[in-house]
This record gives structure tokens, sequence and C-alpha cells, in this order.
């Protein structure tokens, strides 16, 4: 007879979880939010050339490229909670400023990248360290239980963030949508005070950062399973995420004429679509078998999804595919989390959680950067769609030769 685990061995209650998932949904909402607004800014209030967008997008996720493998090495070896604090302040520091400047009217171009890059270089240091508490604090056997309320969390973030600042920005104007994010940030770091990670184990040696990090990623390509697993997250964030979140703004705008509210709105339909997965992923999840098969078969409906996205009639159908994309999106988030988190050893998890950063958030600004400059010569509409047909040819490529993956339990 199967043994049914104890409600004590299930609840996150009393782990200092929830402290942390606070802090991670103000992060997620204030990266939302802050995407939305750069762009708005740039494409809206400074009335930038077109190409302009995709250096925005690529100056918020150069610096997590660039920074996030050495963030997830010190998240390894250092105090968790002082870089939480660190961080939390540093990016109120950072929006504050960017509202400063947009209300004094001295904010140009190329101010706007340099508060980009400055922005993206706090993500770079704040997420693998947020990543890698998870299992810390509530162990191996209730990691898939706190990933997707972690995932549910940050897909209310994503669906608010972009709501709250389109409606602020139509109301008041850029700088206060700054403001708001600033007032976020103080609120996690009131949460992140609350948390209390158990300290790292003793290590005899320590090795330069390089060299910890040369090893994790050794270790990551001879796992076939994380190989692919992390090819795929590489689709996602480089072909799929830079061009969505760069494009879709634009479409709205352009296409169909709609206000940054209205634009807004596309990426909270994108939310509760990964919500409603998640929830249903709460309830049913020890039912799924063959998880890296289910995960690369939700990847073959998202990029067709993307595809026709580009080829949306209507401002309504395009509403409606952005739904369905969230639902497709909810599995993606949740599997590949789960799956890394569970076959990641704790000592090396900063360092693979970081190497997740990057390729997720990472690729975003040259996928981005590379849509706004196709976009420029072929219409925003055809370069959307043009990326999901690269998106959907490296996953049917995946699923034919990732044997590990796909016949993962």
């Amino acid at each position: 007879m199967t043994a049914v685990p104890s409600r004590a061995a299930t609840s996150l209650a009393g782990t200092g979880f929830w402290y942390l998932w606070a802090n991670a949904v103000s992060l997620a909402l204030i990266v939302s939010a802050d995407r939305f607004t750069f762009v708005w800014l740039v494409e809206v209030t400074l009335g930038s050339p077109t190409w302009a967008s995709g250096l925005i997008v690529f100056a918020l996720g150069a610096p997590v490229c660039a920074l996030v493998l050495t963030a997830g090495a010190l998240a390894d070896r250092h105090d968790r909670r002082r870089m939480m604090l660190i961080t939390q302040t540093s990016g109120t520091v950072v929006v504050g400023v960017g509202a400063m400047l947009v209300w004094t009217g001295v904010i140009t171009l190329a101010l706007a990248v340099l508060l980009a890059a400055a922005f993206g270089t706090v993500v770079a240091f704040a997420m693998p360290v947020r990543s890698s508490l998870v299992p810390a604090l509530v162990g191996t056997e209730r990691v898939m239980q706190a990933v997707v309320m972690m995932t549910i969390g940050a897909n209310v973030a994503m669906i608010v963030g972009p709501l709250l600042v389109g409606n602020v920005i139509e109301s008041f104007g850029v700088g206060w949508a700054f403001a708001v994010q600033a007032a976020c940030f103080l609120l996690g770091l009131a949460a992140a005070t609350r948390i209390h990670p158990p300290p790292h184990p003793p290590v005899a040696v320590r090795r330069h950062l390089r060299a910890e990090i040369g090893e994790a990623l050794r270790f990551i390509w001879r796992h076939d399973v994380l190989r692919a697993l992390f090819v795929l997250l590489s689709v996602g964030g480089g072909l799929m995420g830079g061009s969505a979140f760069t494009l879709l703004p634009r479409i709205a705008r352009d296409e169909f004429g709609r206000d940054a509210a209205e634009a807004a709105r596309l990426f909270a339909l994108m939310g509760v679509g990964m919500v409603t997965t998640s929830l249903l992923l709460m309830r049913y999840r020890s039912r799924i078998r063959r998880r890296g098969l289910v995960f690369m078969c939700f990847m073959v409906i998202g990029t067709t999804d993307q595809v026709l996205q580009g080829l949306a009639p209507s401002f309504l159908a395009l509403e409606a595919l952005l739904l369905c994309w969230g639902l497709t999106g909810g599995m993606y988030m949740n599997l590949n989390q789960a799956l890394i988190q569970e076959l990641t050893p704790r000592d090396r998890m900063g360092r693979v959680m970081a190497l997740n950063s990057m390729v997720s958030a990472g690729l975003l600004p040259l996928g981005g950067l590379a849509a706004a400059v196709l976009a420029s010569a072929i219409g925003a509409q055809q370069s959307l769609s043009m990326f999901g047909v690269l998106g959907l040819g490296c996953v049917l490529v995946a699923i034919w030769r990732a044997k590990g993956l796909r016949s993962l339990p």
C-alpha cells in the first residue's frame, strides 16, 4: 500500500517560502511592467525610430547574458539574503532615477538605454539567488509544489504588471509608472528581510569563480536531459520571448490602432492562461507521465500559436491567441523549472539556475533586437510569424533527437 504524505510533509508553511514567494512576485511584477514601460517610453514618449525598441530590449537583457553566471556562482558561495537585500535596494534606486528623469523632462534615448542596462544588471544578480533558494527552503520533496506556486505568482504578476503600468501611463504618464515600480521594490525589500536561508555547506577549497562556472557548464553539457532542456529554453527565450515582447506592443498600436492599456492587455491575457494551467497542474501534477515529452509537445503548440499571431486578422483574434499562448506557457514554465531543480545537485543549484536565467531571460535582448531589425525590413507581424516558424523547427528536431528528455518519467 502506497504511503500518503502527511500534511506536514507537503505544507510550505514555516519554511520561509512565502516570504520568498512575495519577494519573487514583486520582482516578476516589476520586470513585466518595466519591459512594457521602457518600450512605450522609447516608441511613444520619445518618438524614437523603429529600431530603438529592439535596442532598449537588448539593453534590458544584455547584462543578464553577461553577468548572470557570475551571479549564480556568487549565490553558491555567499550570503544569499544579503544579495537579495542589495538587489532590492539597487532596483529601487534605478527606477526611482528613471521617474525623476522623466518628470524633469531630461530623459533621452541614450539615458533610457543606460537606465535599461542598469535595471538589467539588477535583474542579473537578483534572479539566480531567488531560484536557488527554493529547494534550500522547502526540500526536494516539495520542489514541484513550490515551483508551481512560484509560477502562479509570477503569472499573476505578468497580468497585473502591464495592466497596472499601462493604465498609469494613460492616466499620469511614464514617470509615475517608474514610481509605481519603485514602490514594488520596497515591498519586496520588506519581504526579503524576513527570509533566513540555511547557510551553505562548508567547502574545503574555494576555486576561482571562472572555474566554478566552467564546472557547472560541463555538468549540464554532459547531462543529456539537462542539455536538451537548456536548448529548448534557449528557443523559448531567444526566438519566442524576445520577439513577442518587442513586436506585440507595436502590432497592437500600428496594425490595430490600440493604446497602451489595450496593448498591455495582450500580456495580461497571456498571464491569465499561465495561471489557469498552473492551477490545473497544481491539482493534477501527480497524474502527469513522461513529463519531458509533455513539455516538448506544449512547446510545439506554443510555437505554432506564435506563427498564427503574426497572421491574426483582428485584435480580438490576437487576444485569443495570446490567451492560448499563456495556457501552453504555463505548462512550459512549470515543467522546465521543476525538472531542472530536481535534476540538479544542491551545491550547483545557483550556477545552474543562473544559466537558466541567462537562456530564458538573457537571450530575450538578442531575440528582441533581431526581431526589431527584421520588422524594419518586412513588418512586425511577418517577423513574429517567422520567429515562430524557426522555433517550431527547433522543437521538432528536439523531439526527434532528445531521447533522454522524451522518455523522462
